[in-house]
């Protein structure tokens, strides 16, 4: 995300939308009674009026915000609301009108009060838009598993063959070529049109090898860029064996997806060792932040928007502390485990008595 104007004192931001990540973090900044501005496209009757000359004209909107739908399967937002400017000729001011977000777009957003979750968000996205994206891929007999490591999620591709069976060399040694082939190809596609940095192969047995080997007579340079690592298992959970190995620390530990793995798993091994250094649950939670004992603060962003004036509390609280806050895509494991605990957390800087 590219912020263009910052003008907090009068509520205004303005922005370009650069990534889909950063349509997951306009869904947590954008808020009801937000007025979003943006350029959008609309079917209207042409001047003559005759019928079937109806004609697409793109023009700039102003909303009123009364939600926000965001659809991580398809990385769309979409933001509802009523008209409060537009030209009059094309739109009625007070009826409703939805806007989609697209990268590049250009939104400018006017709050009544940017608040500290609100900052902390954008400026998280701000940061994103330099840290770089990394894929991992597990391999099995015939099986891949993409794993997209970016800002705020891992997004996930699978792929599949039949490489044939193991007194069938021949035609399985070919099958097995093809299928490294298709697996290269979705590779490449997927790295240009994500910008990733970085490539690790991962899984049980022999196949990320092999891969490799193939990587290095088809491809040096992404080679170059690729790193090989074991796991127990193949698929989706293989990938996140890799998100969790303290020797891909280099690699992972600026991207915001895996920093909620890395942050929550320090969390669970406080637990884990119940060292009284964790604190989980809003009661126990509170209690925490208001003896400064909560070094470092994790919130779901599902959490956040269900009880936002009791999350940025204690947020304000942390700051006040030298505290920090991390969001958590509730969509990953990370998330989902942190829901489990009751949406919010903190690793503590002593045990609470």
């Amino acid at each position: 995300m590219n912020v263009l104007t910052r003008d907090f004192r009068h509520g205004f931001v303005k922005l370009i939308v650069e990534s889909a990540d950063d349509l997951w973090y306009l869904s947590q900044i954008v808020r009801p009674n937000d007025v979003v501005k943006a350029k959008t496209t609309r079917r209207v009757k042409s001047k003559d009026g005759r019928e079937g000359s109806d004609e697409r004209r793109t023009f700039t909107l102003a909303v009123s915000v009364e939600k926000t739908d965001f659809q991580a399967e398809s990385d769309s937002l979409r933001i509802l609301g009523t008209i409060v400017e537009g030209p009059e000729d094309v739109v009625a001011l007070g009826s409703h009108h939805s806007l989609g977000v697209q990268l590049e777009d250009v939104l400018s957003i006017q709050k009544e009060v940017w608040s500290e979750a609100d900052r902390s968000i954008l400026d998280d996205a701000v940061r994103s838009a330099l840290r770089p994206k990394v894929l991992v891929v597990a391999l099995d007999d015939g099986d891949a598993a993409f794993g997209m490591v970016g800002q705020s999620r891992v997004k996930y591709y699978d792929f599949s063959a039949q490489v044939g069976g193991k007194y069938d060399v021949s035609l399985r040694e070919k099958h097995k070529q093809d299928f490294y082939k298709h697996v290269l190809e979705f590779i490449t596609n997927l790295m240009q049109k994500e910008s990733a940095a970085a490539l690790i192969l991962a899984g049980p047995g022999f196949e990320k090898d092999n891969f490799m080997a193939f990587l290095r007579e088809k491809d040096g340079v992404l080679a170059s860029k690729a790193a090989v690592e074991n796991t127990g298992c193949g698929g989706q959970n293989g990938i996140m064996e890799v998100l969790k190995r303290p020797t891909l620390k280099g690699v992972l530990e600026n991207l915001g997806a895996a920093e909620d793995v890395n942050l929550v798993n320090r969390l669970m091994e406080h637990i884990g060792r119940d060292d009284g250094l964790a604190a989980y649950g809003m009661p126990e939670v509170e209690k925490a932040v208001l003896i400064g004992a909560v070094d470092l603060l994790l919130v779901s962003d599902k959490t956040l928007a269900s009880r936002r004036g009791m999350i940025e509390g204690l947020m304000r609280d942390v700051r006040v502390a030298k505290g920090r806050f991390h969001l958590v895509n509730e969509e990953g494991e990370a998330g989902r485990q942190l829901s489990a605990l009751g949406g919010v957390a903190g690793i503590l800087r002593f045990k609470l008595k």
